[in-house]
């Protein structure tokens, strides 16, 4: 058999097991990523604690202080905005019943089938899933902060690390192509985050505008969904539409343009511009995006497709900076970044000298063709 298909088959199956372990361990690798992900969205208070020379337990303290704030902003914004969905449901859910039972007719399901089941006891007996459910969420909220706390306390010694652990030049391309991982990943991650932003300001104004209710809680969820490329805008339409369904039933005037608004908002931004944008800042082919979306949702599920654009960035870095490995930087990269690369040298056979048979302390034979 030849030796290219036997490496290309080991490479296929390496590849697999990877990605067997990365599922069967994601209690372990998504907490480590995220906090890695969480310590590059931080990265400016990091480096003013840098800036105001800080010791690491200050820098640290600093930077929780920071995520702290933001988690307890971020949690009285959910609690309110529960309160307020608790008072538009019992508002609401007459109509709520009606359009259910007028769906099921549509469907040619009876409703007597569903007044049979007892709601609250499938509740009940769901609860030990829930219950775990949180405790999972819990745990691995908690893994993540020891892992960005030691991170933090690791950053300062690693340049200093790795100048000792390697060579002159190994060690200085992996400090670069650890540098360039950090600028890109934070670069896309505001990038994404001003993009996301934009997105959910126009869906609050347009619902704000059109008196649907939660307009604020839709706009929130539409900047979070707009973190998923591409699936996450197509379903962060969904709900504010079926509320303006609800609201103003029975007619349809409003709750189309509340779809038509959005759907354009979504296409323009979310499905044209984003793809685009972030595929030319980090040089990666939108095509590449989708097909890793997909993969790291296969993976890792939802944090797996939240994480799936900055993790195939980080691949294409990785190979561009090794030789044997800068044809899948260029097949990964965008048709600009493909189109500026440099070609790679063509390599031609040279003649081998000819040998010389004349007989030791003969004269060189010389071209009679001048």
């Amino acid at each position: 058999m030849n030796m290219k298909v036997v490496v290309g088959l080991l490479g296929l199956l390496s590849a697999i097991a990877l990605c067997t372990v990365l599922h069967l361990a994601s209690g372990v690798f998504i907490p480590l990523v995220i906090a890695w992900f969480i310590l590059q969205i931080l990265r400016p208070v990091n480096q003013i604690g840098k800036k105001l020379k800080l010791s690491p337990w200050l820098n640290i303290t600093l930077v929780f202080t920071t995520l702290a704030i933001f988690g307890i902003i971020g949690f009285r914004f959910c609690a309110a905005q529960v309160l307020e969905f608790a008072h538009v449901y019992s508002a609401y859910s007459e109509k709520l019943s009606e359009a259910f039972n007028s769906l099921m007719m549509a469907l040619s399901i009876p409703t007597e089938t569903l007044e049979s089941f007892d709601w609250m006891d499938i509740l009940k007996n769901n609860a030990r899933s829930i219950s775990e459910l949180i405790v999972n969420l819990s745990s691995k909220f908690v893994l993540t902060i020891v892992f960005l706390m030691f991170m933090l306390l690791e950053a300062p010694f690693l340049d200093e690390k790795i100048k000792k652990a390697f060579s002159g030049p190994h060690a200085s391309r992996i400090r670069r192509i650890l540098d360039t991982i950090s600028t890109q990943v934070s670069r896309y991650l505001g990038t994404l985050t001003l993009i996301s932003l934009a997105t959910g300001v126009l869906a609050w104004l347009v619902l704000t505008i059109l008196d649907v209710k939660l307009a604020a809680g839709w706009g929130v969820l539409t900047f979070l969904l707009n973190f998923i490329p591409t699936v996450g805008s197509i379903i962060a339409t969904i709900p504010p539409v079926v509320m303006a369904i609800i609201q103003f039933s029975p007619g349809f005037f409003k709750p189309l343009i509340v779809l038509v608004c959005l759907t354009a908002i979504q296409v323009s931004i979310g499905n044209v511009i984003m793809p685009k944008v972030m595929g030319d800042r980090l040089g990666v082919s939108p095509v590449m995006i989708l097909l890793s979306l997909l993969l790291w949702g296969m993976i890792w599920g939802i944090p797996g497709a939240l994480l799936s654009t900055p993790i195939i960035s980080i691949i294409k870095i990785v190979c561009e900076n090794l030789d044997s490995l800068r044809p899948i930087a260029i097949l990964i990269g965008s048709g600009e970044a493909a189109r500026l690369a440099p070609l790679p040298p063509v390599r031609t056979r040279r003649s081998r000298p000819k040998e010389d048979t004349s007989e030791p302390g003969a004269e060189p034979k010389h071209d009679s063709q001048q």
